[in-house]
């Protein structure tokens, strides 16, 4: 294995191969580089009920001497990948406030943005897209923090013609939906950081009827990838404590973009009726 070969495409060529144990260890290593550059093997095995030898076999696995070379790896990464937690720390322990905020946020979401434009594969793109025009019925889900992408997809799938329903309600209305994916279904997936149990298990349903999964995450260790059958990883750094869900967006209206090449005879038809509709009710002001 290549030594120039960031940790983190390390990680990405091994994950099939590691066990549950391993996987836990790698996604708390990529969630915090801050924290892993500098703790020792015995803390960062505390941290993830295991032992100090332990990290360091996984170090050894992902073609490293030892742990002190993949935090000397980290180090050198510095500060492009600092995590959010460290971030803010940093900044509430600066003498001064930081001047340019604004600035740094636009920056920010710009830099998430061309991440995953080059993360995104144009082979799981155009895959995805066909999925979407094949299904039978679109089911998209997102709770917390992907709530109001999961409402905007589907939404936009809607108002193009697309039978879109989205798996946004309570838990026992949630868990009927989830029962009536069928095979010739597919489901949309988003979950990011904190994955909701209920948005896992309705991939695994989904994957047990039968039906396609299309899931958009932010780490190639999220249990969404590995189940997923086309997975999609968007880059979510935020500048203080929260995620940004910017690039997230950007996949969304990716999706909306060519979707509308693809099939713009039903798109026309469907936005006309949707046109239709708004006049005859009354529904814009102007």
């Amino acid at each position: 294995m290549e030594q120039s070969e960031s940790l983190r495409s390390r990680i990405a060529n091994l994950v099939n191969a590691l066990s549950p144990k391993q996987k836990q260890l790698a996604r708390f290593i990529l969630d915090n580089q801050y924290f892993t550059s500098f703790a020792s093997a015995n803390e960062l095995g505390k941290k993830n009920n295991t032992t100090a030898a332990t990290v360091v076999r996984f170090s050894q696995t992902l073609g490293y001497e030892g742990y002190s070379q993949l935090q000397n790896v980290l180090r050198s990464e510095f500060p492009n990948h600092m995590t959010t937690t460290a971030r803010m720390q940093k900044r509430m322990s600066a003498k001064t406030p930081p001047t340019s905020n604004p600035q740094q946020v636009f920056y920010t979401d710009i830099k998430n943005i061309e991440r995953t434009a080059i993360n995104v594969s144009e082979k799981n793109l155009n895959a995805a897209l066909d999925a979407i025009i094949k299904a039978k019925r679109i089911w998209v889900i997102g709770a917390g923090l992907s709530y109001a992408p999961a409402a905007f997809l589907t939404h936009s799938l809607k108002v193009m013609g697309f039978d879109a329903l989205a798996i946004q309600g309570e838990v026992v209305q949630s868990a009927v939906d989830i029962s009536r994916i069928k095979p010739d279904d597919l489901m949309i997936a988003i979950s990011l950081w904190r994955y909701v149990r209920m948005t896992v298990n309705a991939v695994s349903q989904a994957k047990k009827t039968g039906a396609p999964v299309i899931a958009i995450t932010d780490s190639i260790v999220s249990p969404l990838a590995k189940m997923a059958d086309i997975a999609f990883e968007i880059a979510t750094e935020g500048v203080v404590h929260s995620l940004s869900i910017t690039a997230l967006m950007s996949l969304v209206n990716v999706f909306i973009a060519m979707l509308a090449d693809r099939v713009p005879e039903q798109v026309y038809e469907s936005l006309k009726r949707v046109d239709d509709v708004y006049r005859s009710n009354d529904l814009v002001a102007i």
